[in-house]
């Protein structure tokens, strides 16, 4: 008979998602996971496999309960509204002090350093970023308020790789202050 566990399993990944969070795949351990968690190691390793699959886990946690409301606001609002509330959701994060980046985006430059499965997960991540905002950018060329001469798919993917700048600005603290005034730049393109 196995013994019940002494550990709640979103309380683990909520503990190591912000761990890697903060420190990254690579330099975190799982020492220091245990330690942050509670959990003992061997649990550890029969609950996820290994480093890379509590990783995984930490990843999926995070886009389910972290990241989700960002796609919400494009899904709810498929215009040029919703386009400019999720653009300034990633200004405001980015402008914050305390700014850790987007554990995905973080993550996005060290493929090499982590497993198959979770550079799949962050791919798979920024593809469904760009696709809610095509959707967004459509449905604003639907309603009349975005040029039917623009490519919402080549605009889409403007606007990711505005995003993943935004993302590494906010972790530049020369470059923090300029992060308000993209926005404008941005928008300005979007509507040009």
């Amino acid at each position: 008979m196995g013994r019940n566990r002494k550990y709640d399993r979103q309380d683990v990944l909520e503990k190591a998602m912000h761990l890697f969070w903060r420190n990254g795949f690579q330099a975190t351990s799982i020492g220091e996971v245990a330690q942050a968690t509670g959990m003992n190691t061997a649990s550890m390793y029969k609950e996820f496999g290994d480093k890379d699959g509590l990783f995984a886990n930490a990843l999926a946690y995070y886009r389910g309960n972290v990241i989700s409301p960002r796609f919400e606001m494009l899904s709810q609002e498929q215009n040029l509204d919703g386009v400019f509330r999720f653009l300034q959701s990633v200004v405001a994060g980015a402008s914050r002090e305390e700014y850790k980046g987007c554990l995905m985006m973080n993550h996005l430059a060290q493929k090499h350093a982590i497993s198959s499965e979770a550079a799949e997960m962050i791919d798979d991540f920024c593809v469904a970023m760009e696709s809610h905002l095509e959707a967004s950018l459509r449905g604003a060329q639907e309603a009349g308020e975005l040029s039917a001469e623009k490519d919402p798919a080549a605009l889409a993917s403007y606007i990711m790789c505005c995003v993943h700048g935004l993302v590494l600005y906010g972790r530049h603290q020369k470059k923090k202050p300029e992060i308000p005034k993209l926005y404008d730049t941005i928008r300005g393109a979007i509507l040009a």
